[in-house]
């Protein structure tokens, strides 16, 4: 891992509830604005993903990946609505960081032409990524786990084509929900997440590497999950409850403040 990053002051420190309960630290580059997680440049991070308890990619059937299931889906139809123009005038679209490709799938349904790439998941890295081929690559949930998060948007600008789009999900760490879980908050999601981006550490960090923002949506259920999640580190004795009442006053205050606890992004290329 090539950090490019400064550790001008010390964010907080969190633990990886999911798999191993170790403790990272967080800092915050001054320049740039951006938390990042340090950790051993030696550090295999793949077997904080292929744990069974890593819900995007576990096969456990349960309560709650039965209704992570039925919001994967309510949310596929709200990124197919918002994205529907440009996506239906895209002739090649890639899906960076695919996971398990259900939303590929989901757009190739409608007949639209999707690649996936993921480089975790096994099977999942057929595709040939040549310059200057996409019309959009998206990116969700994915910015913030590249190793190498320079030379990784530099190789994805490089795939799309002049007048490409790209769109960027990330949680934001100035959200309300984040406010109040503090270190237990699971937007961390330590060692995977290694970069916690705010609204304008993103759209600086974009900008320097070449692309103007298009637009900006909330992703309104990702507080609910987040809080769930949230409330069963910190120990709560009603994890439901909590994700309720703390994920409507996100995005209530997220209305208000345009801090939602997830949004994404629509960049194009300058």
């Amino acid at each position: 891992m090539k950090q490019f990053l400064k550790k001008d002051l010390k964010f907080l420190s969190t633990k990886d509830y999911i798999v191993s309960n170790e403790t990272y630290n967080l800092y915050l580059d001054l320049k740039t604005k951006i938390v990042w997680t340090e950790i051993n440049k030696q550090q295999n991070l793949n077997k904080y993903y292929e744990h069974a308890n890593y819900l995007p990619h576990n096969k456990k059937i349960g309560l709650l990946s039965i209704l992570y299931k039925i919001s994967q889906n309510i949310m596929f139809s709200y990124k197919y609505k918002v994205l529907q123009k440009k996506l239906q005038s895209s002739r090649l679209i890639l899906d960076y960081g695919s996971g398990d490709g259900q939303f590929a799938g989901y757009l190739q349904k409608k007949n639209i032409h999707v690649h996936t790439y993921d480089p975790i998941i096994k099977n999942r890295n057929k595709t040939q990524l040549a310059d200057n081929q996409y019309d959009m690559i998206m990116l969700w949930h994915v910015l913030e786990h590249i190793l190498d998060i320079q030379a990784g948007i530099f190789t994805i600008r490089k795939k799309l084509k002049n007048d490409g789009a790209i769109v960027v999900a990330v949680p934001n760490r100035d959200s309300f929900d984040s406010k109040i879980y503090k270190k237990y908050w699971a937007a961390w999601d330590v060692p995977r997440h290694l970069y916690h981006f705010n609204h304008k550490s993103l759209i600086d960090f974009m900008k320097n590497n070449g692309f103007s923002l298009i637009s900006k949506h909330p992703l309104f259920l990702d507080s609910y999950y987040i809080s769930y999640l949230s409330s069963k580190y910190k120990n709560s004795f009603s994890p439901w409850i909590n994700s309720l009442l703390i994920g409507t006053i996100s995005n209530i205050l997220g209305a208000i403040t345009s801090k939602y606890s997830s949004s994404f992004y629509v960049f194009k290329k300058d």
